[in-house]
């Protein structure tokens, strides 16, 4: 099965098009219960997984986070890897980009070392950097397009470098193995650019939430027809902070209830991802899958 198929079986099973974020970071933990080390923050990603493996479709990995520990780092990012459920897509963020020859050992690593479905990958150094994990038909590597950051502003959307991105991936792409990641913070303008540079490849979108992205604008900017079964060119939804316990979940937030609270804000989030796809595309062109 092509990372794609899995994407879209996992969406088509769980009815949302969520990517839950995985970090081990003190911030992310809950006030109480775990402890900012690689045992502790183990205990929390099997809490996490166990609490919304049956309602994301996606996991994503952020590499920097475990890298910044060094060895135990390394074994962490192994251990958790290893829970991940079978059926769930494991997205390896580590934003990777280099000559042809580093590259194919950044792909190698990412794809058959830690057995990640998909993984994000700068692609301003050209083609020839590409290439190596394009190379792997069968896994979903998402290009950089237009990045939900601040400095998008000083390259990606000066002169709209960002459009010429999205038309020279989605010439790369020779099946369903090539995909953009596009910031929800960019606006329905911009995102619908992108999509018109590139109408078939699925976007992996970051910012709604924390940073104030609105779904509604992603979808219908982003989307086509076919977009909540991700056919065709879909959109999937990318959350960290905001499937965590956090402050204003109360003082009695522990890690003996941590789970609960994460299955009910993961259930929550896609309940509103459904709302918006129904505003953005109406309901008479959502897939069953994702009609809640």
């Amino acid at each position: 099965m092509s990372a794609i198929e899995k994407l879209n079986a996992a969406i088509k099973r769980t009815g949302c098009v969520i990517s839950a974020g995985i970090e081990p970071a003190p911030d992310y933990l809950p006030p109480s219960g775990f402890e900012p080390t690689p045992s502790g923050y183990l205990d929390f990603f099997r809490v996490f997984i166990e609490a919304t493996r049956d309602l994301v479709a996606a996991y994503k990995f952020n590499l920097a986070f475990f890298e910044s520990m060094g060895v135990d780092g390394a074994r962490l990012l192994a251990d958790t890897r290893a829970m991940v459920p079978d059926d769930v897509l494991l997205i390896a963020d580590a934003k990777r980009g280099d000559i042809g020859s580093t590259a194919k050992h950044y792909a190698k690593a990412l794809y058959e070392v830690l057995g990640a479905d998909a993984a994000t990958v700068n692609p301003l150094m050209g083609r020839d950097s590409a290439e190596p994990f394009l190379d792997y038909g069968d896994r979903l590597t998402y290009f950089l397009g237009l990045t939900s950051n601040p400095g998008a502003a000083d390259f990606l959307q000066r002169d709209r470098l960002f459009e010429r991105i999205a038309k020279a991936v989605q010439e790369w792409s020779g099946g369903s193995n090539a995909g953009l990641v596009v910031g929800a913070t960019r606006g329905a303008t911009d995102i619908g650019a992108v999509r018109a540079a590139a109408p078939t490849l699925p976007f992996l979108v970051p910012g709604v939430g924390a940073q104030g992205g609105d779904a509604a604008a992603v979808f219908s900017a982003g989307a086509a027809v076919s977009s909540a079964r991700l056919e065709g060119g879909g959109v999937l939804i990318h959350s960290t902070r905001g499937l965590l316990v956090g402050p204003n979940d109360g003082s009695s937030a522990t890690g003996a209830n941590a789970g609960e609270i994460i299955r009910q804000k993961t259930m929550k989030f896609a309940a509103h991802l459904r709302d918006a796809m129904r505003e953005a595309v109406g309901e008479s062109r959502l897939g069953e899958e994702v009609r809640g």
